[in-house]
């Protein structure tokens, strides 16, 4: 590790500090890795999702945006919550990894089966099964199939080898937004589109399955009965937890189709990547910031209320700096990027982008959750979220349209992340209430 070559690039005395300190630098190689990840998907899926947008127009892409978010229910149940699970396992006891992840493979292959069947013939239930949401689900489902090839992932997230996931994923990403884009320059059909969700899960397996040839683990996978009830009786709460996550935060989009039609759900969900667009920023920040805020809680109990404190701070900054200049630019970003047809977006995304500041407040309380070990809090949180979101549009969509399901999912977030703290935590609650001020007023 010491002699990568990305080390030998930084000033001389940050690299005395670094050198030799192999479980860090793998650390620190590991996220470089993962923050690639993130910022070219995010740079890419924006502007290919925005041409995809404008080309397919409003009906069209509400159309494709409410089969994958009914494809996106069916995706918690899929993974199985084994993510957490599998890798702390082979990190304890890496002799036992062909087993773990050859049970964690069958179990999330099988289950992804049954959910793409689930999803196809719900779907039409729902619509009728000449209806075209009906295709569209079978082709961008077959996503839930390929999901079990994220077994190999697991193995290398264990192995701090992050490297060779997102080289096979970032592949995949670039290949299948390359026909993306290929789609639009030939004028294809909606269908065409959903079979591409489809198609970048096939080309990520395969080419996980070719970085794992390189880096495999010592034996041959297996599966094993009493492993597969061992997980599972420990993922439930996970599985539960991520059900209850993707209504959260899928639930508007299928109401919105529901109730208003597929062309006002082609808008919304057209503009709801710039308002999430940094979430991930905080979510990194806790992987780093967790060691060293529970070793300010072994050291002292003030200490470790102080640093608090300062991060929720921080993320509650971060939140202004996003919402911000997005509520001032957000009718130029939106007729920039979409067009004339999208501009009832920059209303829901003037209001939308709000839910950054109470998504961040969550993130930051996440590690005293992690802390006073008190993660049921957090199912608690999001099931209470996800009952505020399915009520609140129900009630306010046909009262004010897309605006008023984006002003449900602030609420929902506020009353999730902040305001259920005053049952759980009243001193967390207060934390969060002076960090959100703090930028304006000292309170």
């Amino acid at each position: 590790m010491s002699s990568l070559a990305w080390l030998a690039k930084l000033p001389e005395a940050l690299h005395q500090r670094l050198h030799g300190r192999k479980n860090l630098l793998a650390v620190l190689q590991n996220s470089g890795w993962l923050l690639l990840d993130k910022m070219f998907r995010m740079a890419l899926g924006l502007l290919v999702g925005a041409w995809v947008a404008r080309y397919l127009g409003p009906l069209q892409y509400g159309e494709l945006a409410y089969t994958l978010a009914f494809v996106a229910l069916f995706q918690a149940v899929a993974s199985l919550g084994l993510d957490g699970i599998v890798v702390r396992d082979i990190a304890q006891n890496k002799a036992k990894a062909n087993i773990i992840l050859g049970t964690a493979f069958v179990l999330r292959l099988g289950i992804g089966l049954i959910c793409w069947l689930t999803a196809v013939s719900s779907i039409a239930w729902l619509n009728e099964i000449n209806d075209r949401s009906v295709i569209l689900t079978a082709l961008a489902g077959g996503s839930l199939v390929f999901q079990a090839a994220d077994t190999v992932d697991l193995w290398f997230q264990s192995q701090s080898q992050s490297r060779r996931t997102v080289l096979a994923k970032l592949t995949a990403y670039m290949i299948s937004n390359g026909v993306k884009v290929a789609f639009i320059l030939n004028n294809a059909p909606l269908i065409a589109f959903a079979a591409v969700m489809a198609l970048d899960g096939l080309i990520a397996a395969i080419g996980l399955a070719i970085a794992y040839r390189q880096f495999p683990c010592d034996q041959r996978w297996i599966c094993v009965a009493a492993t597969a009830r061992q997980l599972l009786s420990e993922s439930w709460p996970f599985i539960l937890s991520s059900v209850a996550i993707m209504i959260y935060m899928r639930i508007d989009l299928i109401m919105i189709k529901e109730i208003l039609g597929t062309q006002p759900l082609g808008i919304y969900a057209a503009v709801l990547p710039l308002a999430t667009l940094w979430q991930f920023i905080p979510m990194m920040l806790n992987a780093s910031l967790a060691p060293f805020v529970a070793r300010k809680k072994a050291e002292s109990e003030s200490a470790y209320w102080k640093v608090l404190q300062k991060i929720f701070k921080a993320y509650a900054l971060l939140g202004w700096l996003v919402c911000i200049p997005t509520v001032v630019f957000a009718k130029l970003l939106v007729s920039f990027l979409y067009g004339s047809q999208y501009q009832q977006g920059a209303m829901v995304l003037s209001i939308y982008v709000f839910t950054n500041l109470f998504i961040n407040m969550g993130v930051a309380q996440g590690l005293w959750l992690l802390n006073e070990r008190r993660g049921i809090i957090n199912l608690a949180n999001t099931l209470v979220g996800a009952v505020i979101a399915v009520a609140g549009n129900w009630l306010l969509t046909p009262l004010f349209g897309i605006a008023g399901v984006a002003m449900v999912a602030v609420f929902a977030q506020l009353m999730s992340a902040v305001f259920m703290n005053l049952i759980f935590s009243k001193r967390v609650f207060f934390m969060q209430i002076r960090s959100l001020v703090w930028p304006f007023f000292k309170i």
